[in-house]
């Protein structure tokens, strides 16, 4: 009886050792990315990845699925099987922007998945070509006054993140500038250097070594605080223009019907990922910051941002069909 009692107990001691997601997974994750490979989104995408397989000790395992500004990949999360196999990544394109634009948007992530957590946001910056006579937002501002129309922002497409921000800066600045909508960051960048159009809204990660290599010149972060990877550059409300803030912001997402046990593990995980010293040192290279956060305030964070962007589009009348 005592030889029992002591295997009993020892195995009982041994199990409070074992991690809470022992028995789940059993096999590797597919996490969905829904935007290029190569790309900064992707970076992070396959950052958090690896940390994501460390925690869970299984592989964790990147698909690309880009298109529809980020939809597709989000709807394919949606239509996966609601067993934690397969998680994704989703951006405020498709979260945020997509359902105020059409009434046909891929996907409603409040209706169609599981929110598990945030996982980054990112500075946007203001960057204009070397043929702009402007130094300043202000000096940029009193230029699109002095020659309405003739300005223009490019953009990664209509309705993507950078168009309506620079509709949002249209707006606060009261300045009439051309929108110019391109396939994609990359292509509208190309332009931009090229001087073909005058500027854009960026996200960090995307323009960061183009302002350090002198290509483009950053003229202020749409952030409330300046950011740590370019200190010398104003934020928002340093240049006159505190409302026009917007972060790039990314979170992780399930199907829906997702068993609670299993979304409560995938959580827990995916936030011991997020606040890992090596994720962060990997984010911060690519000018991300880690958010770890519970589903509700994730699901908190989006509802209010699209709260807040609804009068710009609406004031814009941007519209996708």
């Amino acid at each position: 009886m005592k030889r029992r009692h002591l295997v009993i107990s020892a195995a009982a001691a041994a199990s409070l050792h074992v991690p809470a997601w022992a028995a789940y997974p059993e096999r590797p994750i597919t996490f969905v990315v829904p935007f290029p490979p190569g790309g900064p989104a992707d970076g992070y995408g396959r950052a958090l990845a690896q940390a994501l397989s460390e925690q869970v000790r299984q592989p964790v395992v990147v698909d690309n699925r880009s298109g529809a500004g980020g939809a597709l990949g989000v709807q394919t999360v949606a239509r996966a099987a609601a067993d934690g196999y397969t998680i994704g990544m989703a951006g405020t394109g498709a979260t945020v922007f997509q359902p105020l634009l059409s009434e046909k948007a891929l996907i409603d992530v409040f209706k169609e998945t599981t929110m598990l957590s945030k996982m980054v946001r990112t500075p946007n910056f203001l960057v204009i070509g070397a043929g702009v006579k402007a130094n300043s937002a202000a000096e940029l501002v009193a230029l699109a006054r002095a020659r309405p129309g003739q300005l223009t922002f490019a953009s990664a497409g209509a309705g993507s993140g950078p168009h309506i921000l620079g509709e949002l800066f249209k707006q606060h600045a009261n300045v009439d500038i051309l929108h110019i909508p391109y396939k994609g960051a990359a292509p509208a960048l190309q332009d931009l250097m090229a001087g073909q159009v005058d500027m854009f809204f960026g996200e960090a990660p995307g323009v960061l070594s183009l302002i350090r290599g002198g290509k483009l010149r950053a003229l202020f972060t749409t952030d409330t605080r300046r950011a740590k990877w370019l200190p010398d550059v104003p934020h928002a409300g340093e240049v006159g223009l505190a409302g026009v803030v917007a972060e790039g912001s990314y979170g992780v997402v399930a199907p829906p019907g997702l068993p609670a046990e299993t979304a409560a593990t995938l959580r827990r995980a995916l936030n011991e990922a997020l606040r890992s010293p090596k994720l962060a040192e990997a984010f911060d290279q690519r000018a991300g910051i880690p958010e770890p956060s519970t589903s509700e305030e994730y699901a908190a964070y989006l509802r209010s941002e699209q709260s807040r962007w609804l009068p710009v589009v609406r004031k814009a009348n941007i519209r996708l069909e």
